[in-house]
């Protein structure tokens, strides 16, 4: 059966008992698996009450869309609890980063719990497994602050590989899909490397803005403003992806058009960061 994806030509695909479609966008044709609607709402609802439930039910998410044990990471935080890390291999040791957090947050919105956002995570992890990949990609659900601060620090370990991109995730699920990216002022070298990495992103993000016919939304939200692992994480290259989103109601098919949206955004800025040239120091660790 086929399934239809707003920009995109879509194929019915069934391997080896897998449910869902691939979807393949214009040229370059970057190419992703989608769940069925069903599957996805097991996966959102219903919603786990805490921290823990939702870590295991993560946990069985990934390793359902077949992130293995393997590539399958658990980052201790003292006194708070853990972070989930998958691992996508891509034919580069450099890494793009896909970051949401977990934890049950209540900000005044209906639906913002938190956890919308953490199950895109896995979602996106089976889409991209679709093509080979140009560029690792790590998805982190992280744990609040603690798991936000953990998380940096653990990309400064000089074993860590190099840090291409982070695309952080939040407040899914609301709307239709909208970026914002964090202002880079530094006068260094490296500073106006980053400001030419985040450039890319946002030039990428209006590219399947306008694919997708999406409207510019009113205003951006101070909650994604203020997004703190953005500040966390001040030295690399990143962009928010997050609904644009109003407070009387919930659109439906929110969810879907914001995988739909970046699903086809990672598949792009994969093959994007791949074709330029772009000096080396940019994607090194900035730590």
């Amino acid at each position: 059966m086929a399934i239809r994806v707003l920009g995109f030509i879509v194929l019915s695909l069934i391997v080896l008992g897998f449910s869902g479609g691939v979807a393949i966008g214009q040229n370059p044709s970057p190419a992703f698996w989608e769940l069925r609607p069903e599957r996805v709402d097991a996966m959102l609802l219903p919603v786990p009450r805490d921290n823990d439930g939702r870590l295991v039910r993560l946990r069985e998410f990934f390793s359902d869309l077949h992130c293995t044990r393997a590539l399958m990471q658990e980052q201790a935080i003292l006194k708070h609890g853990k972070n989930l890390i998958c691992v996508l291999p891509g034919k580069r040791a450099e890494q793009v980063l896909v970051i949401a957090r977990y934890d049950h947050r209540s900000r005044g919105y209906e639906g913002a719990e938190g956890w919308s956002e953490a199950v895109m995570l896995p979602i996106l992890y089976n889409a991209l497994r679709a093509q080979d990949r140009e560029y690792t990609f790590v998805f982190a659900e992280v744990l609040g602050r603690a798991g936000e601060q953990a998380f940096v620090k653990g990309l400064g370990k000089k074993s860590q590989p190099l840090t291409k991109a982070m695309v952080v995730v939040d407040l899914l699920g609301l709307g239709a899909p909208w970026f914002y990216a964090p202002p880079s002022t530094s006068l260094t070298a490296k500073g106006r490397e980053r400001r030419t990495m985040i450039k890319g992103l946002t030039a990428d993000a209006v590219f399947t803005v306008r694919l997708q016919r999406i409207p510019t939304p009113r205003y951006t939200p101070q909650a994604i403003i203020d997004n703190t692992l953005l500040f966390e994480a001040d030295k690399i290259p990143s962009i928010l992806i997050y609904s644009d989103f109003d407070y009387k109601s919930i659109p439906a098919g929110a969810f879907r058009q914001n995988f739909e949206f970046l699903a086809y955004y990672l598949c792009r800025i994969d093959s994007q960061m791949a074709m330029e040239t772009v000096p080396a120091s940019a994607g090194a660790n900035p730590f």
